[in-house]
């Protein structure tokens, strides 16, 4: 008897060990508090408090590489945009391009990156599906918000899975092959991840279809989601967060944001 309760205990420890310590609870609160501000702060100055206290929040889960990864991406996502934006000036001059205005579009993809990043690499599916079904949404809504959360690290394995495949079979892609040779890129990285993502989701619809998700049913999570005082904190420091920000862009943006406009 001992012995079995010293192990659920272990599990306990590790598992809680792997999810930060926090409830997945306030992860989606802090999530969808920076999702709400993020929109209605237009400010330079705003933007920055919030990106500054996002990006502290990313760094505490210390997963250093998914980090480095999910931002490299995005660098290539916002100058391929910036790049496509300079472009459309050069046709239609009534449209200058302004790298002042597109600030604040990209904090705002950066500030959900930081947020978003915590809750999709800590949580559990089972955490996540009970506290989204404890929300009393409909079954189309908490399953599709708990596969998008669960994809990105789902999709980084993928990619990892991929990468060692083609490096096995002898094949180096780096950046300057890829921009190289696009169509050889295509048919070895992007292909196998196409289909890697449609298995996933088959095999997902057919495991929430056995343990009778779509029927309404009462779960039983494996561990208790508990909340504690590093729940309550972290709330409590996301909402000042959020007040500065707005305080920040009432105060000393509506000058910035009525310019970038």
């Amino acid at each position: 008897m001992r012995a079995s309760s010293a192990s659920r205990k272990d599990v306990g420890k590790a598992v809680r060990g792997a999810e930060g310590g926090l409830d997945v609870r306030s992860r989606m609160a802090v999530t969808l508090l920076a999702s709400a501000v993020t929109v209605m702060v237009a400010s330079l100055e705003g933007q920055t408090a919030l990106f500054v206290a996002s990006l502290a929040y990313a760094f505490s889960v210390r997963r250093w590489r998914a980090l480095a990864v999910a931002y490299a991406a995005m660098a290539v996502m916002m100058g391929l945009a910036a790049l496509f934006t300079w472009g459309i000036s050069r046709v239609t001059p009534a449209m200058p391009f302004s790298p002042e205005g597109m600030a604040v579009p990209f904090m705002r993809g950066a500030v959900m990156l930081n947020v978003v990043l915590p809750l999709a690499l800590t949580c559990r599916v089972q955490a996540l599906l009970t506290a989204l079904k404890g929300l009393r949404l409909p079954f189309c809504v908490y399953l599709p918000g708990a596969v998008m959360i669960r994809f990105i690290p789902t999709f980084m394995d993928d990619v990892r899975q991929v990468s060692e495949t083609l490096k096995i079979r002898g094949y180096r892609l780096g950046p300057g092959s890829m921009i190289r040779h696009p169509l050889m890129t295509l048919r070895l990285l992007f292909t196998p991840l196409l289909f890697r993502s449609l298995r996933a989701s088959e095999e997902l619809g057919i495991a929430a279809e056995l343990k009778g998700l779509e029927y309404g049913g009462r779960f039983v999570p494996f561990r208790r989601s508990v909340w504690s005082w590093r729940d309550t904190l972290l709330v409590t420091l996301a909402v000042g967060v959020c007040a500065l920000a707005l305080y920040c862009h009432v105060r000393w943006g509506s000058g910035t944001s009525s310019a970038m406009r």
